[in-house]
């Protein structure tokens, strides 16, 4: 039988749309402080949000007489036609979120010289309040009338990043404005509102970030800027982009901004970016989405090219040595000394590696070129790539730590401070034990960096800062089944020889014996091939031997 829904059955719903987790909550309230004009605008929140979030700002305000009519689903000031839907200029304009947020919370607001007071979509409470500028809402209690949306909601850590995340790219986006964030009582986020985009990313990400931004200058449409091809991170979470200062989710101009890095970057970085396009109202759709993540372009190609543009001028004109094809190969050079090792018949011989059983070790002959190990096997010759290797032996190693769960660290005489984001420290809080095992160690310092303490053995000191980026990057980006092994493979990654580092004959006979004793020893963990065999028989074939 089809009935008409209770109006809080159906206000529960559309509260849904708009409100999806405690950052949602944050969201609306700063576009509406942005759409007032706010200069400074302050985020205090409890208890990741769910016990309670109150943000005041400094601007317009509602006037006293419209405070309740503003939690009355479908009102707004910011449109009043039809037409003025094609011409949006301002973060909102549904009449959604305030009646959304009041729908699943205590909502208490004060403005104009009024207060109200609403819980679960009712108004419990009006009065006069004091005349101060702008507006301060608190928002109390959160989905505590829907049970199966707060249990859904991921642990506090994870909810405090999403939260400093939307104040973080809100910051970026609108350097004019202060922002003030505080999670129980510790700032997270804080911004000076001096219109200097470059300070804001050095209050978010970090001076050093701050000092490898390219700036983009002079080009149409597009503002901010991009990191150089040396500052690089494991996942897109410091990729910030934005129309017409409104944070958006668009993978179309993600890929542009990534091709423009193409030849730059390895495979599996993404640049830092903070990216606003600006674009006439009428050719961008952002009434796409509830919680207007997407937008649509009238021209989408044209945005494109716009930001390709901006891009590769910035990025072309930090290098002016631009990459030229060499006009061969590079001659392959074995290292004289190593070469006395062909002294001599080779027997098969047998070492214990880290407890594994003896394995046949292949007869190492030197290094070639910029990485490989060359080395004499039963079946042929066999061409190493030391790093790959080297990388499958520590991964299978930490790996081994994980499921004993007993992590082998060495403690740093000076522990290393490393500035972090939102949500990198988030994974680091949630995965805490697993990184222990792994043999990282560290401490809280401050609201956006960690004091590592202690590393795994196999890690050079002066690799701390970028393998923990790296780790921790992997687990945020992962997150769920297989995060920590990718987490694992990154560690390994950066713990491991590097190609072009010198190895002498004892190390690289102890490396190749242990990939010899590594499982799944063909490749490293990201999928690339550690070894390559010529054959006896080719060689046969090649020289006409066989005869």
């Amino acid at each position: 039988m089809i009935q008409m829904l209770a109006p809080e059955v159906a206000d529960a719903i559309a509260a849904g749309e708009v409100i999806e987790r405690p950052a949602s909550v944050v969201k609306e309230l700063v576009e509406n402080a942005l759409d007032a004009s706010a200069r400074r605008i302050s985020i205090d929140v409890r208890g990741a949000g769910k016990i309670s979030i109150r943000v005041s700002d400094d601007g317009a305000g509602i006037p006293a007489d419209e405070v309740g009519l503003a939690f009355v689903r479908h009102t707004t000031s910011k449109l009043t036609s039809l037409a003025d839907l094609a011409v949006i200029e301002s973060f909102g304009f549904r009449g959604e979120a305030l009646a959304s947020i009041a729908a699943v919370a205590d909502v208490e607001c004060a403005s104009g010289g009024a207060t109200l007071r609403v819980r679960n979509g009712e108004v419990v409470e009006q009065g006069v309040g004091p005349l101060l500028p702008g507006v301060a809402i608190e928002v109390r209690d959160l989905f505590s009338n829907l049970p199966a949306r707060l249990k859904f909601l991921k642990s506090d850590a994870t909810e405090v990043a999403a939260i400093k995340d939307v104040v973080s790219a809100f910051a970026l986006l609108h350097p004019h404005v202060r922002f003030h964030l505080t999670i129980d009582s510790r700032a997270a986020v804080s911004s000076n509102g001096d219109g200097d985009r470059r300070r804001a990313i050095a209050a978010v990400y970090g001076p050093p970030v701050a000092a490898e931004m390219l700036e983009m200058i002079g080009m149409p449409l597009v503002a901010g800027l991009v990191s150089q091809p040396r500052l690089s991170r494991g996942s897109r979470d410091g990729m910030v982009l934005a129309v017409n200062g409104r944070p958006i989710s668009a993978r179309s101009l993600v890929y542009a901004l990534e091709e423009c890095y193409q030849g730059r970057l390895e495979r599996g970085r993404h640049p830092i970016a903070v990216i606003d396009v600006g674009i006439d109202p009428e050719l961008v759709d952002v009434n796409v989405h509830p919680a207007k993540k997407e937008v649509r372009f009238r021209d989408e190609g044209a945005v494109f090219a716009a930001l390709q543009r901006a891009v590769r001028s910035a990025l072309d004109g930090s290098d002016p040595f631009r990459y030229r094809p060499t006009e061969g190969p590079p001659a392959v050079t074995v290292s004289g000394p190593q070469l006395t090792l062909h002294d001599g018949p080779w027997t098969a011989a047998a070492v214990e590696t880290n407890g594994h059983a003896p394995a046949a070790v292949l007869r190492p002959i030197g290094q070639a070129g910029p990485g490989y190990l060359v080395a004499e096997g039963p079946h042929g010759l066999v061409l190493v790539d030391q790093h790959a290797a080297h990388e499958r032996v520590l991964y299978n190693r930490l790996l081994e730590r994980l499921r004993s769960g007993r992590g082998a660290s060495q403690p740093l005489l000076i522990p290393q401070a490393v500035d972090l984001e939102p949500a990198l420290i988030a994974a680091a809080a949630e995965h805490r034990a697993d990184l222990a095992n792994l043999g990282l160690e560290y401490e809280e310092f401050g609201p956006r960096s960690l004091r590592i303490t202690a590393v795994p053995i196999e890690l050079p000191a002066g690799r701390a800062t970028a393998a923990i980026q790296e780790t921790l990057g992997a687990l945020a980006e992962s997150r769920g089944d297989g995060a920590i092994e990718n987490a694992a493979a990154a560690l390994a990654c950066h713990s491991a020889v590097r190609f072009g580092d010198v190895l002498d004959v004892a190390e690289q006979r102890r490396l190749l014996a242990d990939l010899e004793a590594a499982e799944e020893s063909i490749t490293c963990p990201h999928g690339r091939p550690t070894r390559l065999l010529v054959e006896w028989q080719e060689l046969t074939r090649h020289f006409r031997r066989n005869y």
